[in-house]
């Protein structure tokens, strides 16, 4: 899977491959000090999580939905996405 992702750590393209996606995501919230750092609380409610602890349970499916990217079969069909992003 290829995932199309445009948000905070996400290569200018914005295209990654799952691990990249999931590097990012850990860097930027699993592994993120919450105890220093500027917090919103819109970031902080997803479904029935009890987040930040909770992103430790996170699968790929869920850090899609979470982060608002998307995934695709293949790079051609991320790429076209891309465009019309």
């Amino acid at each position: 899977m290829i995932i199309l992702y445009t948000g905070m750590g996400s290569k200018k393209t914005g295209i990654h491959t799952e691990q990249e996606f999931l590097n990012i995501m850990n860097k930027e919230f699993t592994w993120k000090d919450w105890n220093n750092s500027v917090s919103w609380t819109e970031q902080l409610q997803f479904n029935d999580w009890n987040l930040p602890d909770d992103f430790i349970f996170f699968t790929l499916k869920n850090w899609i939905e979470y982060s608002g990217a998307n995934g695709y079969e293949t790079l051609k069909e991320a790429k076209k996405a891309r465009l019309t992003y």
